[in-house]
């Protein structure tokens, strides 16, 4: 485990050292470090770790890293998709400056994610959630421009403000328990019930604010600023899912079934909630595509929120199933976008309109995800969506109801805003006032179509063989 994540952070730290003569020289250095990481990282998976304990302040305060089944399905999420977004970035960043820079934050946020999955306790996931607002914010305002700032200032402001309420939960929950995480929750039999639900609500928006929980969302959107590598990869499903996978572990793992049917519950909900819908009502009002897609995350990071929200195992598959489903298909949707505005330059939803008969591989890849993100079956956004809509039925109340009617109403609305990038761009004319004159094929070269193509095949894959999965988020929960 600690070779898996020390071979990035060094790989990555080295870059600016080694003062790479070519492109090449660097690319294959980098796509070496993701790909040799993220062999490590499946030899981890399958064989497991030994707990291990660095520093040890006090029995409650302990460094300690460990590998269960829900940091699996996190560590192999991104080490699938690392090697494939670095490959992408590889291409993508000819047309951007200080490469240096970006590949080596690139490469070493990778490390600082392995630690965060195999976090043993409540401290050092803390430890390793700030950790990674450090790592990725030379990433967000690798630009260097008046938008990148503004956002890395909100990003810091929102990511490190907010943790502050979970630090203040930790202080809290040490009182009365410590030790590694136990499926099942910690013994918080001593605590108050009212003091537990506000430790948990304290959690549940400190670590949520990566997950763009609503109204602390105003982050993501803004971070487009970034190169659209770091908006696929950190800002869809590294970062954000490390939001959710905090708020997961609090649930199942620190406070457990004690909070079912509290106040708690019923606020967690509601922000749920409110974060599929707000995501999906701003989406369709976004005439910027990579913003679009930004506000589309949230969303979807609300689907998450709501699985969690459940407490029960059931809820707890249909999150961790959404947030794979979701991983592959977002990095999906931003690598078309990226490319697109690599290509013509054009990043606004009219501009589109007929581009798909100069870039048709990417409008392909692009209208097969987006369909997915839709839930029409039988793709891999119809599985994730349906398992959390069978939790939230089986719940028997009115809130599972409304999680229910908002599931589907995001839905209607994903369609509208994902077929209005999809359908203009296959049956309108070509808008010439748009932009440059653009050439009879604009699609990218391989280092941008190998990665999407790969993507898209683990769309239909999951699709069409999520049983699997599904069995072992299953035997992951308890079920």
């Amino acid at each position: 485990m600690l070779i898996a994540s020390l071979l990035p952070l060094l790989g990555g730290a080295l870059i600016p050292a080694l003062r790479f003569k070519s492109r090449k020289g660097r690319t294959a250095w980098v796509e070496g470090v993701t790909i040799l990481t993220s062999l490590l990282v499946l030899r981890l998976i399958l064989r497991g770790t030994e707990e291990v304990t660095l520093i040890a302040f006090s029995r409650a305060y302990r460094l300690s890293f460990g590998l269960d089944g829900m940091g699996r399905v996190f560590l192999g999420l991104m080490a699938f998709l690392w090697p494939l977004a670095a490959l992408y970035a590889s291409e993508y960043m000819q047309h951007e400056e200080r490469e240096d820079s970006f590949f080596a934050f690139y490469t070493m946020t990778f490390g600082v994610m392995i630690l965060y999955c195999c976090a043993r306790n409540m401290f050092t996931l803390y430890v390793l959630f700030e950790c990674i607002t450090l790592i990725t914010l030379p990433l967000v305002w690798h630009k260097k421009d008046a938008a990148s700032i503004r956002a890395a200032r909100a990003y810091i402001r929102y990511s490190i403000g907010c943790a502050a309420f979970a630090f203040a939960a930790l202080i809290v929950v040490s009182q009365y328990a410590s030790g590694d995480f136990q499926l099942g929750g910690l013994d918080l039999s001593g605590m108050p019930k009212d003091l537990m639900c506000a430790a948990f609500l304290a959690c549940f928006f400190g670590f949520g604010v990566k997950a763009a929980v609503f109204p602390l969302s105003a982050w993501l959107p803004r971070a487009c600023a970034a190169p659209t590598p770091v908006t696929a990869l950190l800002h869809a499903v590294a970062v954000v899912n490390a939001g959710v996978y905090a708020v997961l572990r609090m649930v199942y793992n620190v406070f457990g079934a004690a909070l079912q049917g509290t106040w708690a519950q019923t606020v967690a909900l509601i922000f749920s909630i409110l974060t599929i819908l707000f995501g999906a009502v701003m989406a369709v009002r976004e005439r910027h595509v990579k913003r679009k897609l930004a506000y589309s995350t949230v969303s979807n990071l609300g689907y998450m929120l709501l699985g969690a929200s459940i407490m029960t195992p059931a809820g707890q598959v249909g999150s961790l199933m959404h947030m794979v489903c979701h991983g592959l298909m977002k990095i999906t949707l931003f690598f078309c976008i990226g490319a697109v505005m690599v290509q013509t330059g054009r990043t606004q939803t009219r501009q589109m309109q007929g581009l798909a008969r100069r870039m048709p591989l990417v409008f392909a890849a692009f209208t097969v995800a987006a369909i997915a993100l839709m839930g029409i079956p039988p793709l891999c956004g119809f599985i994730s969506k349906y398992y959390l809509a069978t939790a939230a039925l089986e719940m028997g109340k009115l809130w599972g109801v409304a999680g229910v009617a908002a599931l589907l109403i995001s839905s209607v609305l994903t369609a509208i805003y994902s077929l209005s990038v999809a359908l203009p761009a296959f049956f309108m004319p070509l808008d010439e006032a748009a932009g440059p004159e653009l050439p009879k094929r604009c699609d990218p070269g391989l280092r941008m179509l190998v990665p999407l193509g790969l993507l898209l095949c683990a769309v239909l894959l999951l699709g069409a063989c999520s049983q699997p999965l599904a069995d072992a988020l299953r035997a992951i929960a308890g079920m």
